[in-house]
């Protein structure tokens, strides 16, 4: 369970916008990989608030405690692990249920490895949002592509967009894209990504094919105390084709005459679109950050 360098910025850039952290709960022990560059940055930013020494005497892969405390100004800081062999403070399995004291007793929930870990993954989200208090924020970083093996699952944008919808009392501030240098996403430095475009916006799946490993970031709030998941989620893809029914709209024109080609070139031809329409040129599904 780690921070990374855009872990961190957009911790700051949320504390920025108003974000409360006073009680932060975070998903085990994090540590904290930032580079030199990263690390003079983020010391910039940091003595422009105020707020100076944060990373004095850092070393690469220690634990973030100061930054969370000194930097994000935390003042109650909470440990949740399955055991407390690092120090948590609350002592949990996230395939169970969380506790009724611990619902809505955070201001900020932050994840940052944990979840693809966890066999029982609607049980643990669901702990993590029912942990937030209503106006308070989570935090999630997460595999998502190129990672196959690294825990039990990669998560996509369609999961987190349906988790962290209205009906559940919740509202997506990002979900975010981070292509990563290697499968240790740690070892060099990440840069901002790509903003993720609502798959039921687009009115299609939003997937990805790259050529390195990426990681999804995720920050949702809520916004007002409703049952989770009184009616499961549906892949909106899905839903959209049921609401339209018979209303489906006719193919295009462009379709109609790919529809007449031999079947070795139609075939081909969709495959290269897919391959565009899965990648980050898509600018329907992803708008790179500056």
């Amino acid at each position: 369970m780690a921070l990374l360098g855009f872990d961190a910025h957009r911790l700051l850039d949320a504390a920025a916008r108003g974000v409360r952290f006073d009680r932060t709960l975070t998903v085990g022990r994090l540590d904290l990989y930032l580079h030199p560059g990263e690390v003079r940055d983020l010391d910039a930013r940091l003595e422009a608030m105020g707020r100076r020494g944060v990373f004095d005497g850092y070393t690469f892969n220690t634990p973030a405690d100061r930054f969370l405390t000194e930097g994000l100004g935390i003042s109650q800081l909470t440990v949740l692990d399955n055991s407390d062999y690092e120090g948590a403070t609350l002592v949990h399995d996230l395939n169970q249920p969380l506790p009724a004291a611990a619902h809505g007793a955070f201001d900020a929930v932050i994840e940052a490895g944990t979840l693809e870990h966890v066999f029982n993954f609607p049980v643990a989200i669901a702990s993590l949002m029912q942990a937030v208090s209503v106006g308070g924020t989570v935090f999630l970083t997460t595999p998502a592509n190129n990672l196959c093996g690294h825990g039990f699952y990669q998560f996509s944008p369609e999961v987190m967009f349906r988790i962290f919808a209205p009906e559940n009392g919740f509202r997506i501030d990002h979900v975010r894209m981070v292509p990563c240098a290697f499968p240790a996403v740690e070892l060099l430095p990440s840069h901002a990504g790509y903003d993720v475009t609502d798959p039921a916006e687009v009115l299609r799946r939003v997937g990805l094919r790259s050529s390195r490993p990426a990681m999804m970031a995720v920050q949702a709030t809520r916004v007002e105390a409703r049952p989770l998941f009184a009616t499961p989620p549906l892949q909106s893809d899905y839903v959209a084709k049921w609401d339209a029914g018979a209303a489906a709209p006719q193919p295009s024109r462009l379709k109609q005459l790919a529809s007449r080609l031999p079947p070795a070139v139609r075939g081909r031809l969709l495959g290269y679109y897919h391959l565009w329409e899965y990648s980050f040129w898509n600018r329907r599904a992803y708008r790179r950050r500056r």
